[in-house]
C-alpha cells in the first residue's frame, strides 16, 4: 500500500505488478458505479457491492464493464496496458479507504 502512481497520486489500495494486457476481474460480485478515465489512475471501474462497501480498480488501459453491469466475482472488468503495467485494488466501507492486504493474505 501506499505506492505514488505516475500521476503523483498515492494509493491507499494493494498495487499488483502484473504482465502487458493481464485481464483484471470483479473481487466479488456488485454493480458497476463507475467505469472511465479518472484523473492519473487510467482507465478505472468502480464496483458498489452494498453495506457501504465499493472496490475500485485503476490502472487499466482497457475497460470491458460499464456503468450498470452486474458483475459476479471473476468477471471480466478490463486489461492492463503495455510494458510494465500495475493494476491497483482499494476497498471501501462508507468511502474510506480499508487496509486490504489482511484481507487476502498478502504481505
Amino acid at each position: 500500500m501506499g505506492e505514488v502512481s505516475e500521476g503523483g497520486v498515492r494509493s491507499r489500495g494493494l498495487t499488483i505488478a502484473t504482465r502487458p494486457d493481464a485481464l483484471a476481474v470483479a473481487p466479488t460480485a456488485g454493480r458497476v458505479v463507475f467505469a472511465g478515465p479518472y484523473r492519473g489512475y487510467g482507465q478505472i471501474v468502480i464496483i458498489d457491492h452494498g453495506g457501504g462497501w465499493t472496490t475500485l480498480i485503476t490502472g487499466l488501459l482497457r475497460l470491458n464493464a460499464a456503468v450498470g453491469d452486474v458483475v459476479r466475482q471473476g468477471d471480466p472488468l478490463g486489461n492492463a496496458g503495455p510494458g510494465r503495467p500495475s493494476i491497483t485494488v482499494e476497498l471501501r466501507r462508507n468511502g474510506r479507504p480499508v487496509d486490504i492486504v489482511p484481507l487476502v493474505g498478502a504481505g
